[in-house]
């Protein structure tokens, strides 16, 4: 270790400051270990000093103290040697009014946070055990900083120091790489924090990929390629070295480095280039290198491919090869005798040397004949060899047809001539062709068009024949030997001239077998001077024979016999592969697939392809792929660059080479996303707003795709979630763009990125950068208010606004007299100023505040409000007067009267609605809030539901609070509109091929804007990709949730989308959805089926793919079908997976056998369509079986006739049969041969020697040869018998299979005549038939296979044997033996059993294969999923197909329990709610998607069913809209897309009491000048219990200046009628009639004249009254009849006491003129006056005149009688009772000084009987009347009570709450002129002689006790004496109710439909008080 570089150092910082010390240089290996020492003392880190990773020192905070020396100590760790630094001082500049401190830290404001070392970008090596980033921070004060780490927003707490300053990455791997950002902040300080960032590298040493060989023998001149790639973090740099020199130093042209690969290519080796060659690969994490020894060698040169000699044509070119090899590579030189023509350094014209050596002469000139010599030379010697050039004249035409002009009908020749090189005249062909236009003439021998010697004859010309004619001319060259092949498509054919047979020949006809085919003209008019022929235009790689015939005048001979079968050789194929089609898979392949080239082309057996691909465009070369396999027609491309365009060429090859390559496509690999972010980027803050971006493009290379734009991301610093995005389209790629990211948060910190995106997805982004946007004003302060509010003062309040768009530097008061500019006061605050007092103020004025915050940008916008001074704000008053106006389908205005402002401004409009239902206990929801000036009096009201009732309430808001709301406006109706929103929840079903189900959630009703009648969906299908027309279905019910669309095509992608209409018009589409078809069968077949046989027991298929339209389904395979053409068996299947594949090699089929073959294609759900027509191909000929049936019928001892019949496989066309023969003991090679026609089935031998035995042959022969011989053995003798049957016949179990079985048997005797064949039959247990199962069974066979039997079948069998003779007899027949089971050969649909005599077996049991879209599995299917099902049955051998699959939906159902605990509440008159719960969830079956509610009157529910629709999650209603007091059932059910679970069981609930209709009817009857009856029906709509009636009647105008309302109430229900007796005679009243339930309903009302009606009698005449002692008769005599006759008459009676009159006898007889009333009916001692009324059909008439008073006292004085005493002292002990009780009365009558209103008086008339007739009255008790008492009784006298206010309330409306003698107040509605009436001006008869003193009313009115003691009464509660109930003895006793307004002594009246006996009826009486 040295010493110390540097001397002593002196330091200064300022207090609070960092001081940062370096440590002094020292050089030491390895690194010394430092310690920080100060003032002799150790320094120890802590949280206000810290020691570097770089051992620097950092004393954070300084204050004075820190001041002193300070040095380090180096100490090397491996010698131990340490070494102590120069001194460094420190010194602290202090601040002065700081100095004499010595605190650790000095008083000192706050310091930002300012970081003094910043963390460093650092690189680790991957495995390194940890990486540490350090970040040391200096603030004001230290106790409150705080220093954490982030990556990626987050912040990280694991592996940082207790002090923050270090962040430790343990074991750091890749997935750690990246930015950190240190932070530093002060905790609770609104100082700014401040951030460094430092960048994490692990890095990764180099490793290879790809290394050299360790050693590569090479020769001269060749190309060595040494490969070294190698990868790592960073990426490694390679480095080659040739024996340890670098090859950039050796400049070596020779070797050559590719730039992306770093390949080494040694061209052109030499000697010299043997050595050891080095590949180093170095980065900054480590190097490797790998080697290799290259060792060069030297070859004398030879001939690999010497020259041939060569014959052309002159003009055209000629290629001699010389393929050489050697080390080095030899040297070629081509030469003509010693003329050099060509070499490495000598070019003669036309003459070029080839790269491999070869010269080719081009043009061909006669001159270049000669010798030509190949030297080939290296340093190891030299070789040469001499081939010849021989060059023919081309052929020409000597002799040019010319124009020709003939007439009609004669012959036209066209001479034509040509000549060729003499040397070739024997083996050259002329070949003319003549073409009349462009299409070849046919030509024949004899015809009408003929050809000789190359001239054109045409015969019989006709005008059909002009034209233009051309002829050609082909030369052909065969080869010089006699069937030899001369190439791989011409023959030279010769022959021998045949016997003429004594004729010219004409002609010779050839005839050729290709490849086995029948015979066919090769060429039928062969120049019978010819011996030879070169066949011509022949198909390589096929075999071929050949055949001649000479023909002559007489005809054709026989045919030559066929030369041997030749092989052309094979040839590259003539065409390249057809249907080229390429399409990119992924960014980095191609697919390519192709179809083979047709058959015809192919010329030899396919061996595979060649594909070749390059970059399209460029000179580059091709990259080539070898596909080995001729049944692989797809080739993917891998490794290829993203998204760029490559040029494909496909070829095929055979043996024999490689066939052309098709035209180019072209494809691009798929797009990428692009792999780099934009360049450049940068973003500025334009405003408070906006951030303005600018960037560059990528490199073009690096966007792998389209460029559709660039997204600007913008996203807050603190919310890396919340990110803000623009789209931005692509501009010139060179440019500069910009973009703009606008409606931004004021003055925010924004994090700003930019990238690119293609089709695929986005790039990476760019590093985001930090803006922020700037200061604006800031928005308007909050919650303003007032407080201690005095005559010169006020405190205002505010807190800060909600949008500070800023730094708030202070508020801004301002102050001002109402609407007085020129007293404005401002006074501008510091920015913690939230309340502040304001004084000066003058008394009582109004006042306008407002207070506004500022910032940087201004000042923001002012919160205002007016207040009076010594006036504290109230609340403000209500708005009244509401006027709805402007009616839209989405608003309203409101017109309105402002409320009292509360002496201070309105700073808030609030308006609430009843939306949908109107009523007093609807909810009221608020509908729109507006913030506007304090004189506002229209408000609209935007938001509104179109076509929804709504009623209105306001309420205004200062800045006290709210004021009450306003009275409700009238009830409005918005108009209708279009539906605003589409439904939602659509899902969609595949519900067959061609149909697709859509299901939705219905609009809600509030969402209909329509009549509900109106709403109905449109839903609209449209193809996924785009093709044809869409299609729209109208579903016209409401409440439908769920179509289906038919009419679709198969297996097709749809998007479905819905939108709700009413009457209106439509509303917006729903965002589509897809659905796709079902999979079906495809419905067409492959197309281009084509069959070619390749052997006689193969034919290759092909096929092309099924047309797109028709697939209708993932093609899963084909299946290959074919049969034996017009056999009835069944065709057989090949199976082919996959949709790739689409060719077939049929094998083993039967030779020479047309077959029909058709090929189907097959998705999952089953198979399309077979092909049509079937194809047809014959499979090629073969040489024949052997012949069958082979008998002898005749033997003789001689001769021996052989009968046989054709072989059972006769694999071609049979051309005849030899018959061989020889002696048995004779050479087995030696026989005797006879040949017979195809025809011959037999043939007798003749010549044989007598009892020996011969062996015959019978051979049959096709084209191909000579088949198999069938052989015999016949003894020529005479003595034969029939054979023996076989014996023995058994079959052994293990032969048994089930659809064969092996025959075992023994052979029986011959009978001297050898067996032929045996003869099988089998019978089919159990109700079988013998059948022939064969009869072609050798006669050398003792075992049999028997096939063609059924599975699982029980057999018997039996076989006879068959010599020369004839038939054995039948064997004895075997056990019954049965075949084994096989797998079905049907599949079961639906579970159905396969059907009979296909179970091939017992039928076990049945399997099903679930194939579940949502990947379950059977055995635990889910609920809710849909699944494919498939059956296949079995049995013990194994399965059947599968059947075709059927999709199910597992799980839902409709619910199966109702919903729960239904509850029904009674809201209103209208309303029932209804709340439930959701059934069960093991019941629900589904998701529940809503319910059902039925309700109806209880027993109408015909009538009155409803039905309302809910969806989830509502599990409550509202009812509305119901008959008030009716009892309703509900029932409801909940349903699923499945269906409607059941019903619940019905709830019962009532609606509550409303207020009734009208009466039903009002009806008058018994009108006279002075009273009437009036009755009335109950209200056809009670609404409930009613309660009472109320009848009001006056005059319709006022009589005598008064107008004058009586109301009567009436308590219960029963009583429907009235009687009112206080008419005045002509005037027109008006009736109103309500009933009452819980209030009273609607009136009705009716108008009636007082007195009689036109019609009506006259009155009676001659009234006059007798007396006697105990009655009075009353006389009348008949008045006018009026218009009808009298029906009765009714006596009126008026007491001498009361003023009104009173019906005392009703129903007097039209007869009677004259009526006795008893005494005894009459009130003693008073007078009585009388007058009739007659009646007819139309009514009452005018009453007689009155008759004279009489009185009704009796003759003997009342005080004489026995019991006057008992009266006069019962009347004494009342009088003491009464006496009493006005005391209490008195007494009470203090505390109740007011009038009472309302007064209900229960009245029941009795009938009292006096002694002089018995007359009914009323009286009060103690009424104080200016005469005496009346209606005694005769048997005492007793008052009647009181009226009791039960059963009536009489009133004129109201009488004075302070009642006071007899003033009426302004309530009454009894109204008087001011000069009162008397009670003689109201009197109803001028007949009236005397009117009472004293009314009942004044009476009353007029003593203050009756009247109190009347009011104090309570209510139903009955005062005074009851009435004493006494039956009464006439027709006229009974109960009534009259209505009087003066005094009034009633006689009995009855009115029809009286109340039961025993019940009580109110009295009339009071109506002129009430």
């Amino acid at each position: 270790m040295d010493n110390f570089a540097e001397l002593e150092q002196r330091k200064t910082v300022s207090q609070g400051r960092a001081a940062v010390l370096n440590p002094p240089a020292v050089t030491s290996y390895p690194r010394p270990q430092v310690t920080w020492f100060r003032d002799g003392f150790k320094i120890i880190p802590n949280h206000r000093v810290a020691i570097t990773l770089d051992n620097q020192l950092v004393v954070l905070g300084t204050a004075a103290a820190d001041a002193g020396r300070y040095y380090v100590q180096a100490v090397n760790e491996r010698n131990g040697e340490n070494k102590t630094s120069p001194s460094i001082y420190l010194s602290i500049a202090v601040n002065k009014r700081n100095r004499g401190s010595l605190d650790v830290i000095a008083p000192a404001e706050l310091v930002a946070p300012v970081i003094v070392i910043a963390p460093k970008n650092t690189s680790v090596v991957a495995g390194a055990s940890e990486a540490t980033l350090e970040c040391v921070a200096n603030a004001r004060s230290l106790d409150r900083l705080q220093v954490f780490w982030k990556r990626n927003g987050v912040r990280l707490t694991a592996g940082v120091d207790s002090f923050g300053r270090r962040l430790v990455i343990s074991n750091p791997t890749s997935a750690d790489v990246g930015l950190y950002v240190c932070e530093a902040a002060l905790r609770n300080s609104s100082q700014k924090s401040t951030e460094a960032k430092a960048y994490l590298s692990v890095l990764e040493p180099p490793y290879f990929t790809s290394k050299p060989k360790r050693s590569v023998i090479t020769e001269v001149e060749k190309i060595v390629e040494l490969h070294c790639q190698a990868k790592g973090v960073p990426t490694p740099k390679l480095e080659w070295f040739k024996d340890a020199v670098p090859l950039s130093t050796l400049n070596n042209p020779r070797y050559k480095l590719t730039s992306s690969s770093m390949v080494l290519q040694v061209r052109r080796i030499q000697p010299d280039d043997a050595g050891i060659f080095q590949c180093f690969a170095e980065n900054t994490a480590g190097e490797i290198q790998a080697y290799t020894n290259l060792v060069v060698t030297s070859v004398s040169p030879s001939f690999t491919t010497p020259p041939s000699d060569i014959t052309v044509t002159d003009g055209a070119s000629a290629v001699f090869t010389c393929e050489t090899s050697g080390a080095p590579k030899p040297a070629i030189v081509w030469r003509k005798g010693s003329q050099v023509l060509a070499s490495g350094t000598v070019q003669m014209p036309r003459f070029t040397l080839l790269e491999s050596g070869g010269l080719r002469i081009l043009p061909i000139m006669l001159s270049d004949a000669g010798n030509y010599t190949c030297l080939a030379s290296n340093s190891e010697g030299l070789v040469n060899t001499t081939v010849a050039l021989t060059v023919l004249s081309r052929t020409f035409i000597s002799t040019s047809p010319e124009d020709q002009r003939v007439i009609k009908g004669t012959t036209a020749v066209l001479n034509c001539a040509a000549t060729h090189d003499p040397r070739v005249t024997s083996l050259i062909l002329l070949r003319y062709t003549w073409k009349k236009g462009t299409k070849p003439l046919s030509v024949s021998t004899g015809g009408r068009v003929s050809m000789k010697e190359g001239s054109l004859h045409i015969s019989q010309t006709w005008s059909g024949d002009i034209g233009d004619y051309t002829l050609e001319i082909d030369t052909q060259r065969p080869r010089q030997h006699a069937r030899s092949i001369r190439d791989s498509r011409t023959v030279l054919l010769s022959w021998v001239r045949p016997f003429d047979g004594n004729s010219p020949l004409l002609r010779y006809i050839i005839e050729l077998s290709e490849n086995n085919s029948p015979w066919k003209v090769y060429m039928d008019d062969v120049s019978p001077a010819l011996a030879s022929l070169l066949v011509i235009g022949l198909t390589p790689a096929r075999t071929y024979q050949f055949r001649v015939c000479a023909v002559n005048q007489v005809g054709r001979g026989q045919y030559s016999a066929e030369t041997n079968r030749l092989m052309l050789r094979e040839e590259p194929p003539s065409a390249p592969p057809k249907n080229i089609v390429a399409s990119g898979r992924t960014n980095q392949s191609i697919m390519v697939q192709w179809q083979p080239p047709p058959e015809p082309q192919l010329n030899g057996v396919l061996r595979g392809y060649v594909l070749r691909y390059r970059l399209a465009g460029l000179p580059g070369e091709f990259q080539l792929k070898n596909i080995t396999s001729a049944e692989i027609n797809y080739c993917l491309i891998g490794e290829l660059i993203i998204w760029t365009q490559y040029e494909i060429q496909v070829a095929a090859y055979t043996g024999a080479g490689l066939g052309v390559y098709s035209q180019s496509v072209t494809e691009y690999t798929l797009q990428g996303v692009p792999t780099a972010s934009p360049q450049d980027v940068d973003a500025v803050a334009l405003n408070s707003t906006t951030i303005k971006f600018t960037w560059t493009p990528p490199p073009q290379q690096f966007i792998n795709g389209i460029n559709q734009g660039y997204k600007l991301l913008v996203w807050p610093e603190h919310c890396p979630e919340c990110i803000t995005m623009v789209t931005i389209a692509p501009e010139f790629h060179g440019s500069r763009h910009y973009g703009y990211v606008s409606n931004l948060r004021k003055f925010t910190w924004y994090e700003t990125a930019v990238l690119c995106f293609t089709t695929p997805g986005d790039g990476p982004a760019s590093t985001p950068q930090l803006i922020q946007t700037h200061a604006y004003k800031p928005g308007p302060v909050t919650q303003l208010s007032f407080t201690e509010i005095l005559d010169t003062s006020l405190r205002i309040s505010w807190q800060e606004p909600e949008d500070k768009n800023g730094i708030i530097t202070g508020y801004v008061l301002c102050w001002e007299e109402a609407g007085q500019n020129e007293t404005r006061v401002s006074q501008t605050l510091s920015n913690s100023t939230l309340t502040y007092k304001v004084t000066g103020l003058t008394s009582l004025t109004t006042y306008t505040l407002q207070v506004a915050a500022v910032t940087q940008a201004g000042t923001g916008a002012a919160t205002s409000s007016t207040i009076s001074t010594g006036l504290p704000p109230e609340l403000p008053g209500a708005p009244s007067n509401l006027v709805i106006s402007n009616i839209s389908p989405r608003s309203a205005t409101i017109k309105f009267q402002p409320g009292s402002d509360g002496k201070t401004a309105i700073s808030k409009w609030i308006v609430e609605g009843q939306v949908g239902t109107v009523g007093e206990d609807e909810e009221w929801k608020v509908l729109y809030e507006l913030n506007s000036p304090p004189a506002a009096d229209t408000l609209e009201i935007p938001n509104l539901i179109p076509f929804t009732q709504y009623r209105f309430r306001m309420k205004q808001v200062n800045i006290v609070g709210s004021s009450p709301f306003s009275q409700p406006s009238r009830m409005m109706q918005t108009l209708q509109s279009n539906p605003d929103v589409a439904p939602t929840n659509l899902i969609v079903f595949s519900a067959s091929e061609t149909s697709l189900r859509i299901r939705w959630e219905p609009l809600p009703e509030a969402a209909y804007n329509g009549n509900p009648e109106s709403v109905g969906y449109h839903v609209r299908t449209q193809r996924a990709d785009g093709l044809g027309q869409p299609r729209m279905e109208t579903v016209s019910e409401r409440l439908s949730q769920e179509a289906t669309v038919e009419g679709l095509e198969e297996w097709t992608e749809y998007e479905l989308s819905i939108q709700a209409f009413n009457g209106i018009g439509p509303g917006p589409w729903s965002s589509p959805v897809l659905g796709k078809t079902k999979e079906s069968v495809p419905s067409g077949a492959p197309e281009n089926v084509s069959a070619e046989a390749v052997s006689s027991t193969s034919i290759l298929v092909t096929w092309g793919s099924v047309p797109e339209h028709q697939k209708n389904g993932h093609i899963l395979g084909y299946k290959v079908l074919y049969k034996e053409k017009d056999s009835e068996r069944a065709p057989q299947v090949q199976l082919v997976n996959g949709n790739q594949t689409h060719l077939l090699l049929l094998k083993n089929l039967s030779k020479f056998v047309l077959y029909e073959v058709q090929v189907l294609a097959f998705t999952r759900v089953g198979d399309g369509p077979p092909s049509l027509p079937p194809t047809a191909e014959r499979t090629k000929d073969d040489v024949p079986g052997p012949p069958v049936r082979l008998v002898f019928p005749e033997v003789r001892l001689t001769s021996v006739r052989v009968v046989w019949q054709p072989p059972s496989e006769p694999n071609g066309i049979i051309m005849g049969y030899q018959i061989s023969y020889r002696l048995d003991i004779n050479d087995p090679n030696k026989f005797t041969t006879v040949e017979v026609g195809s025809n011959a089935r037999q043939f007798t031998v003749t010549g044989l020697i007598p009892e020996s035995a011969y062996v015959f042959q019978i051979t049959a022969r096709t084209q191909k040869g000579w088949g198999p011989p069938e052989e015999a053995i016949v003894i020529t003798t005479e003595k034969r018998e029939r054979p023996q049957h076989p014996r023995r016949l058994t079959v052994p179990q293990k032969g048994v299979e089930s659809h064969k079985l092996r025959l075992h048997w023994t052979a029986g005797g011959d009978g001297s005549s050898p067996v032929r064949y045996f003869t099988l039959q089998a019978l089919e247990l159990p109700d079988g038939e013998w059948k022939i199962h064969t009869s072609s069974i050798g006669h050398n066979n003792t075992s049999w296979e028997v096939d063609r039997l059924k599975p699982y079948t029980s057999y018997k069998f039996r076989m006879m044997a068959t010599n020369d003779v004839g038939d054995s007899a039948f064997s004895k027949e075997t056990e019954p033996v049965t075949t084994l089971q096989d797998g079905n050969t049907r599949f079961c649909v639906l579970c159905k059993p396969p059907a009979e005599g296909t179970v091939n077996g017992i039928l076990v049991g049945y399997r099903s294969v679930c194939l579940s879209v949502c990947l379950s599995v059977c055995l635990s299917l889910s609920k809710y999923r849909r699944y494919t099902i498939v059956m296949t049955a079995f049995n013990v051998v194994g399965e059947s197909p599968s059947s075709a699959p059927v999709e199910v939906f597992v799980g839902e159902a409709a619910p199966s329990v109702a919903p729960q605990n239904i509850q029904l509440k009674s809201v209103s008159s209208s309303q029932l709610d209804v709340e439930w719960q959701p059934p069960p969830v093991e019941t629900q079956n589904g998701n529940i998607q809503g319910y059902k509610i039925h309700y109806w009157e209880k027993n109408r529910q015909n009538e009155t069913e409803k039905e309302l629709v809910l969806f989830v999650p509502e599990t409550s209603v509202h009812l509305k809209n119901l008959t008030s007091y009716t009892n309703y059932l509900v029932q409801l059910s909940a349903f699923n897309t499945a269906g409607d679970g059941p019903l619940s069981a019905a709830r019962e609930g009532r609606t509550l009491q409303a207020a009734p209709g009208a009466p039903s009817h009002m009806v008058f009857s018994e009108v006279t000048g002075s009273s009437l009856n009036v009755s009335w029906g109950a209200p056809l709509q009670p609404n409930g219990v009613v309660e009472g009636y109320r009848v009001v009647y006056e005059p319709t105008a006022p009589v005598h200046g008064v107008s004058k309302t009586v109301t009567v109430e009436i308590k219960g229900n029963w009583q429907r009628w009235l009687k009112v007796r206080d008419l005045m005679r002509g005037v027109i009243y008006r009736f109103k009639v309500q009933a009452r339930t819980i209030s009273y309903g609607p009136e009705l009302e009716a108008n009636i004249t007082a007195g009689p009606v036109e019609g009506s009698p006259g009155s009676p005449l001659q009234t006059s009254v007798t007396k006697s002692a105990s009655a009075l008769t009353l006389h009348w005599s008949e008045g006018a009849e009026g218009a009808g006759p009298v029906t009765g008459y009714v006596i009126e009676a008026r007491p001498s006491d009361e003023g009104l009159w009173d019906t005392f006898v009703k129903h007097l007889p039209p007869g009677s003129f004259s009526y006795t009333i008893s005494l005894d009916r009459l009130r003693s001692g008073v007078a009585y006056e009388f007058r009739v009324i007659a009646i007819n059909r139309f009514g009452y008439g005018d009453p007689s005149p009155p008759s004279t008073a009489m009185s009704a006292l009796s003759e003997t004085p009342f005080y004489e009688e026995w019991w006057f005493l008992i009266v006069m002292a019962l009347i004494s002990l009342i009088f003491i009772l009464m006496v009493v009780f006005g005391l209490l009365l008195l007494g009470q009558n203090k505390k109740y000084r007011s009038c009472g209103t309302g007064k209900h008086i229960t009245t029941v008339e009795e009938s009292v009987t006096l002694d002089n007739g018995g007359f009914t009255a009323l009286e009060l008790n103690s009424r104080h009347l200016n005469v005496k008492s009346s209606f005694l009784k005769k048997n005492g006298t007793r008052s009647p009570p009181r009226p009791s206010p039960g059963g009536l309330h009489y009133s004129d409306e109201d009488i004075c709450n302070s009642y006071n003698g007899a003033v009426l107040t302004e309530s009454t509605t009894l109204t008087e002129k001011p000069t009162e009436l008397s009670e003689s001006e109201v009197s109803d008869s001028d007949y009236e002689d005397e009117q009472p003193k004293h009314s009942f009313v004044n009476h009353y009115m007029s003593d203050p006790t009756y009247y109190n003691s009347w009011k104090r009464q309570p209510k139903g509660v009955k005062t005074g004496g009851e009435y004493e109930e006494c039956a009464m003895t006439d027709a006229e006793g009974g109960y009534y109710q009259t209505v009087v307004t003066q005094h009034s002594v009633g006689g009995v009246y009855t009115p029809t439909g009286q109340p039961a006996p025993g019940t009580r009826t109110p009295v009339t009486g009071f109506s002129s008080f009430v």
